[in-house]
């Protein structure tokens, strides 16, 4: 895995989608068991779903399979409760958390405190990572910045996944997974619908092997 600690971060403003939040800090603690694993996480303002575990990622969590050596990276890690729930699931897998919005990626880094497998990279996107190659992407992308952000994270997914690799996307019906599996499927060879509850979709979109 490649030494990325001297990665900073890029500038957009979107609600929890922005790099440098400036509402008043109002950190929360909760608690998260998942997968057989019982983790408790700092929560702030200016992040998403603060109050507790979103039903989306939940799902992910849940119905997501991975390699046992997986080279994966959290795409819009917010907090940090995939990359720590997962790199505990699978003890092997090496990880990248990703995030625009610094202070969630520095809860993200302080939620993963003894997950030495885990970097930390602020940036828009997969902006910072173009040229490594990865076996999994895993994101529940942010909606509130909007369609065209969101179809370009699966764009540089693609460009960053090895052959085989995966691109791992919850979303809700009504956030339009659809017609995101429909746009997954001009870019990857192979796209299918792994869960669906309570209206969320969990797609996983594999690039030809």
């Amino acid at each position: 895995m490649p030494d990325l600690s001297h990665l900073k971060g890029m500038s957009l403003s979107e609600h929890y989608f922005t790099e440098k939040p400036s509402s008043s800090t109002d950190r929360q603690r909760i608690r998260v068991s998942v997968r057989g694993v019982e983790r408790e996480f700092w929560t702030d303002s200016s992040v998403f779903s603060k109050r507790g575990l979103d039903f989306g990622t939940r799902l992910l969590l849940d119905k997501v399979s991975l390699p046992a050596e997986a080279q994966a990276v959290d795409l819009g890690c917010g907090y940090g409760p995939i990359v720590a729930i997962l790199a505990s699931v699978y003890p092997n897998s090496q990880w990248i958390a990703v995030d625009i919005n610094e202070r969630a990626l520095a809860l993200a880094e302080e939620n993963c405190v003894g997950l030495t497998r885990v970097k930390f990279v602020q940036s828009d996107g997969l902006t910072k990572l173009q040229g490594y190659r990865f076996t999994d992407v895993l994101t529940n992308p942010p909606i509130r910045a909007g369609k065209p952000v969101v179809y370009r994270f699966f764009r540089e997914s693609r460009e960053v996944l090895l052959p085989g690799g995966r691109l791992w996307v919850v979303m809700a019906k009504k956030q339009g997974a659809e017609s995101a599996a429909e746009f997954l499927r001009t870019l990857f060879s192979k796209v299918e619908r792994v869960a669906r509850d309570g209206g969320y979709h969990l797609l996983c979109a594999e690039v030809k092997g």
